[in-house]
């Protein structure tokens, strides 16, 4: 009987040995799950912080982006505009030179008329009385 006692204390001592060895085991574990539970909160908080920044990055890009396409539309208007206006301006311009060219044939033509009339003039008074003869 003292040999069963003795292997019933053997076995409490290496039961006691073991549950001191699984309550370490659990301290052990139950500090490894609180650093992790406190790297998931901190992670956590980076992805929430990071999906925020990213939906804030999204909306400053799609602002950007309908600014671009209002400021495309506004030169291309812009552009448009102008081209009219040269097309205009190159129109008018054609005119006037078909005017400027007009009115210098037209000079042109008076000038001849005058001359004419100028030599006219000169030989009518050649041919007054009391003029001499030219030779």
């Amino acid at each position: 009987m003292l040999q069963d006692l003795n292997n019933l204390a053997d076995r409490i001592s290496k039961l006691a040995a073991y549950t001191g060895q699984l309550k370490a085991e659990r301290a052990s574990l139950l500090a490894r799950l609180k650093t992790l539970e406190h790297e998931r909160d901190s992670l956590r908080e980076t992805l929430e912080k990071q999906q925020d920044e990213y939906a804030s990055v999204a909306e400053v890009s799609v602002r950007h982006q309908a600014d671009i396409e209002a400021a495309k539309k506004q030169a291309e208007q812009v552009q448009e505009a102008l081209f009219v206006e040269l097309v205009q301006h190159q129109d008018e311009t054609a005119k006037l030179k078909t005017q400027l060219q007009l009115s210098q044939q037209q000079t042109q033509a008076l000038r001849n008329v005058a001359e004419d009339a100028r030599v006219q003039v000169a030989s009518i008074l050649l041919r007054l009385p009391g003029n001499p003869p030219q030779e």
